[in-house]
């Protein structure tokens, strides 16, 4: 029964107005500023970078969750103003109207201390090497009362933040998994070293140091050392001015990746998530008929009254004051920077005859199909439900699920992807790559409830070379990595060495395999064990079965139909993609106009 507003209901919900008090205030500015430990991070180190710190240290504990701690090497503060800037609204950036038009700091609000204070247990200590010793300031986040002493430390500030949200459970509660803030704050953390080649940032997760960016030489190497080594070559620079705008940074040619994870938009050095950059970006790419996203490091300088960064409480969105003309920048050295030299086109420029290429074995005829295929009016049905042994233990037989018409015979193979059927029912097409994928997905579920993973072990050791942030995640999973077959260990810095891997996959699919298990698990927001370990088995299982366009042998085709029928689904792949599609034979008889 809906709730009415009127009469005494109304004078229920409803009462005098009064002025909040200051720590519901702040509670209330914190839930703009504040939504997860991601946040928190962004705006400390935003506070940071302003304060003129080359060196950030980020400590964490429990995902941010139970603790974290940025450390700095600004100028720090004098007392007065360190008590001050709990305050809300105090700031250094701004002082009248007008300084919003230009501004060109991180931070100007004021809220982010006093909002974060207000929802944990929060610690200051700054020492701006002028004043006779550094001062330490505790905020009570129930009463809002501050608590000041005398401390020791170099110039710069240490702020920390312990048990966010204990007194806002309704907020924490909310948070996600330890795994899943983690990797939100690692991408926080090496997006704002893009820019900021000549700063070091260090990361430390659990008393593990997960991120360290050393000083950069260039742009260029520090791009490489958040994206990865792998985009290093495949990096292309742009620059278009148009106007008063001007585009510039890199884009990866010839590299692709399954999400827009690696896509990075800075406006006047802020980070920022933008609808008209996105889109600009997306048509600019999307020209080029290629599979996936380029990795993309935009940075966008214009004069700061020709940007409103005063939109979103956590300044994460701006306004442009001519945003067709950003678009036209954006797009115009993104097609440059893609379109010369576009990938494939190498083959066109040489100009001596490669000799390989009119080697004999090159000319010679394809690899016919093999001749074991079932003949089309084969009466016998190759393909049959497996006949149930009987158990050689006292451990009852789990019941099998019953499999109704799914039995039929192969009578071929449509476009070399699909296997035909013949039914009791009509004609049955069965995709030969899900179907394959299902059957690897069940396998590698069984390997790892029955601790018996089955590994192939390389002659040589191969390095995988991730991003930060993709380290971070490879990180996570490497026990559910070896559950399945993999011989993997971190090697150094954000490379790992592998060792083995399951005897399904080849060798030259590792690499493809872990890019899409990262994109997987970037984009999952539960971080639940069966959840990972499903993620893993699904990427691997797609990663290792068989493609399309591949001709199949009548055992081998016969022989996969068998196994899909004793897998878990065989109707649906582990994606959700479906495996079985039926044509009733009454549809093509009616087609022929038999009936």
């Amino acid at each position: 029964m809906p709730l009415s507003l009127s009469g005494e209901h109304y004078n229920a919900l409803v009462s005098a107005i009064r002025v909040l008090p200051s720590d519901l205030v702040n509670q209330i500015a914190a839930g703009e500023v504040v939504e997860r430990p991601a946040s928190v991070v962004k705006e400390l180190v935003e506070n940071a970078i302003d304060a003129g710190a080359r060196t950030i240290d980020v400590i964490l504990e429990n995902g941010g969750k139970k603790r974290i701690e940025i450390r700095d090497d600004g100028s720090g503060m004098p007392h007065d103003d360190a008590l001050l800037a709990i305050e809300r609204h105090a700031t250094s950036k701004i002082r009248e109207f007008d300084d919003l038009t230009r501004v060109r700091t991180l931070g100007f609000r004021g809220e982010a201390l006093p909002s974060i204070a207000s929802v944990s247990r929060f610690t200051l200590t700054t020492f701006d090497g002028n004043s006779e010793h550094a001062i330490e300031i505790d905020v009570d986040p129930l009463t809002g009362s501050r608590t000041s002493r005398p401390a020791a430390r170099d110039r710069g500030t240490t702020i920390s933040v312990r048990e966010l949200f204990e007194n806002v459970p309704a907020r924490r509660k909310f948070l996600r998994s330890s795994e899943a803030e983690f990797r939100s704050i690692v991408t926080v953390v090496s997006s704002y070293a893009l820019p900021l080649r000549e700063h070091a940032f260090r990361l430390e997760h659990n008393g593990r140091i997960v991120l360290d960016l050393a000083p950069a030489s260039s742009t260029r190497e520090r791009v490489a050392q958040v994206i990865g080594s792998e985009a290093e070559e495949a990096l292309a620079d742009f620059e278009c001015t148009i106007g008063a705008v001007r585009a510039s940074g890199f884009v990866t040619r010839g590299l692709r990746f399954g999400s827009r994870r690696n896509q990075f938009f800075f406006v006047n050095g802020r980070l920022v998530k933008d609808r008209v950059l996105t889109h600009a970006a997306t048509r600019a790419s999307d020209a080029f008929d290629f599979d996936g996203h380029p990795a993309i490091v935009l940075f966008l300088d214009l004069a700061p009254e020709l940007v409103d960064v005063n939109v979103h409480p956590a300044k994460t969105e701006v306004r442009f004051r001519d945003s067709s003309q950003v678009h036209v920048a954006v797009e115009q050295g993104l097609r440059q920077a893609l379109g010369v030299a576009e990938e494939g086109s190498g083959l066109l420029q040489s100009t001596q005859p490669d000799s390989s290429l009119f080697a004999p074995q090159r000319f010679d005829p394809p690899p016919q199909p093999r001749t074991d295929f079932t003949p089309l009016f084969q009466q016998r049905a190759i393909v049959q439900p497996p006949v149930q042994s009987a158990p050689a233990t006292l451990v009852e037989a789990e019941p099998q699920p019953q499999l109704g018409d799914l039995q039929g015979r192969v009578i071929g193979q449509y476009r070399l992807s699909y296997i035909l059927l013949d039914t009791p029912g009509g004609l049955r097409l069965v995709d030969q790559h899900v179907a394959h994928e299902r059957v690897l997905f069940d396998r590698y579920l069984a390997r790892i409830e029955a601790h018996a993973p089955t590994t192939q072990h390389l002659l040589t050791p191969m390095l995988y070379e991730s991003g930060a942030a993709e380290s971070a995640v490879l990180e996570s999973h490497l026990d559910e990595l070896r559950a399945v077959g993999f011989d993997i260990e971190r090697f150094s810095g954000n490379a790992f060495a592998v060792s083995g891997v399951p005897p399904e996959l080849v060798q030259k699919d590792v690499e493809s395999f872990l890019r899409k298990l990262i994109d997987a698990s970037l984009e999952e927001k539960s971080s639940h064990l069966v959840r990972v370990r499903e993620k893993v088995c699904a990427s691997l299982a797609c990663q290792a079965a068989i493609k399309v366009h591949r001709p199949l042998g009548g055992e081998e085709m016969a022989r996969l139909v068998a196994e899909l029928l004793q897998s878990s689904n065989p109707f649906a792949c582990p994606h959700g993609r479906p495996i079985i599609v039926d044509i009733k034979h009454l549809d093509i008889e009616r087609h022929f106009h038999r009936k």
